[in-house]
């Protein structure tokens, strides 16, 4: 079991004062107790584990607290009420209300939360998200990584939408009280977009566990599956004025986002399986186009699954969905059914970033009353999931002394748009991630021997290959992080670097 909001009592940090009651909800016309520690767990919203509740759908929350100052909840039955829809997932938020929700949390947490404006919808529909980190109104500190939550791509898919619309409350609410919260959003720099469809959205219907065209809400506005609509490795020599050629709205704006910050990690939600399915999606014309389509980082996608499905409180059970059958509660993509178009492999082809696709509800659009349940079997697996972006390498590369005077550095910058290339013991890794703006690499790798090295090509300005030592790396699960600066000391001739 992990350590996120199934957590103990005493992993709460003692140093805060628990917050006191929070947010308006009630239930059977009696105000909740928010947050609450029920059986050494911290809720932020209702349970289905209440007493009384006996394991059923609806979601409880206590009126009566045994002590103010811990929130220890009473575990008396007639202190539990179901809650009504004023609380936390106990029904589905309308686009506005997301948007509305994302701007009252930045303005309640300043200092840990900035309003992030994707772009809009087809019918000019905001597409907002949330940005949560220590510090998010300053420069972000150096070499701390980027990660992403996405959902509702397809607009009747809509349980990550609410997963993430609450854990963006839960975060920020939980930071300075649960220790694994605090440290992971005072390391990692975490953006959510609950929606990417809101205009599929309004079409949609809830209880309908199937549909995948225009009228049932799968498709943006424009009746396009934007998981359908993303440029694939055919398009690696494009331009980019060519690759957002007649993209839908919704497609250019994750593509602006993807493109225009240093990401490490991400993931998107769907619906209509319960599965973690990862990489690649599509099958190249000189592949096979059948079975599992490898990336050269097969063995961390897999890992990246596994930790979610793992964490998970059913994916791993072949019986919650027995529409399908996935070892493990994973997936290759192409080995699930090959499509062409999709986000997670335009992510690992275009840019630095990972990313898989979780599927969280057999049924597309279930009722309002299982949300509840659906946010606990997931609500460690949200956190456990961004912890893994702190594995592998990472670090900035600098101009070497010598390059300084010659080619028109400054002393000390790191270099921008560098390559790092990664050798294992069975050869050169066949993804290479190139440098931030300021310098930053990050390489996500399991533990394992590695040797890396860093090139910076400056053959139409120096007429060379500025290039590091090659630095070997040992990755351990004790030491699953290691930060290594790499410096652009040699010089090599054109034509003989990565590609």
């Amino acid at each position: 079991m992990g350590v996120y909001l199934f957590i103990m009592f005493v992993l709460i940090s003692s140093a805060t004062t628990l917050p006191t009651n929070t947010g308006n909800c009630s239930g059977e016309g009696k105000p909740c107790q928010f947050p609450f520690v029920y059986s050494g767990q911290m809720y932020f919203e209702c349970s289905t584990r209440a007493p009384g509740g006996g394991q059923d759908l609806y979601g409880r929350c206590p009126t009566r607290l045994l002590n103010l100052e811990t929130r220890e909840a009473s575990d008396e039955p007639s202190d539990w009420v179901k809650c009504d829809r004023s609380c936390p997932l106990q029904r589905y938020t309308e686009n506005k209300e997301i948007e509305n929700h994302m701007k009252a949390l930045v303005e309640e947490f300043p200092d840990l939360a900035s309003l992030v404006e994707v772009g809009k919808s087809s019918l000019g529909q905001n597409i907002v998200g949330i940005q949560l980190t220590k510090g998010v109104g300053e420069e972000r500190e150096m070499l701390k990584p980027k990660v992403r939550y996405s959902g509702n791509m397809h607009g009747n898919e809509p349980v990550g939408r609410e997963m993430l619309n609450h854990f963006a409350e839960v975060l920020l609410r939980g930071y300075g009280v649960i220790d694994t919260v605090t440290e992971l959003v005072d390391t990692t720099d975490i953006t959510i977009i609950p929606t990417i469809n809101p205009d599929g959205f309004d079409r949609a219907k809830e209880g309908a566990c199937s549909g995948a065209d225009y009228k049932t809400g799968r498709f943006n506005e424009g009746d396009r599956d934007l998981n359908r609509d993303f440029p694939t490795w055919r398009d690696i020599n494009s331009t980019i004025d060519y690759m957002y050629l007649n993209r839908q709205p919704e497609t250019k704006a994750m593509m602006n986002l993807i493109l225009s910050e240093p990401w490490v990690l991400s993931a998107n939600f769907h619906d209509g399986a319960v599965v973690a399915s990862y990489p690649y999606d599509d099958y190249r014309d000189n592949q096979k186009q059948r079975g599992i389509h490898q990336t050269p980082d097969h063995q961390f996608f897999k890992h990246l699954a596994s930790t979610y499905a793992t964490n998970h409180q059913t994916m791993m059970n072949q019986s919650v969905c027995t529409r399908w059958w996935f070892e493990d509660g994973i997936t290759n993509g192409a080995d699930w059914y090959p499509l062409n178009g999709g986000m997670q492999d335009f992510n690992y082809i275009f840019s630095n970033d990972m990313e898989i696709t979780l599927e969280l509800s057999c049924c597309k659009y279930p009722k309002k009353y299982y949300l509840n349940r659906e946010w606990e079997r997931n609500k460690e697996s949200l956190i456990q999931y961004l912890q893994q972006v702190h594995r592998g390498i990472k670090g900035v590369v600098y101009d070497s002394a010598e390059s300084i005077g010659r080619l028109g550095s400054n002393s000390g910058d790191g270099v921008s748009g560098a390559v790092i290339v990664v050798q294992e013991a069975t050869g050169t890794l066949g993804k290479n991630v190139t440098s931030s703006s300021r310098g930053e690499y990050w390489r996500l790798l399991m533990p394992g021997q590695y040797k890396i090295t860093a090139y910076q090509n400056v053959c139409s300005t120096g007429g060379v290959i500025l290039q590091s030592e090659t630095v070997n790396v040992t990755i351990t699960e004790d030491t699953p992080l290691v930060v290594q600066d790499l410096v652009l000391d040699r010089i090599t001739p054109c034509g003989t670097g990565p590609r």
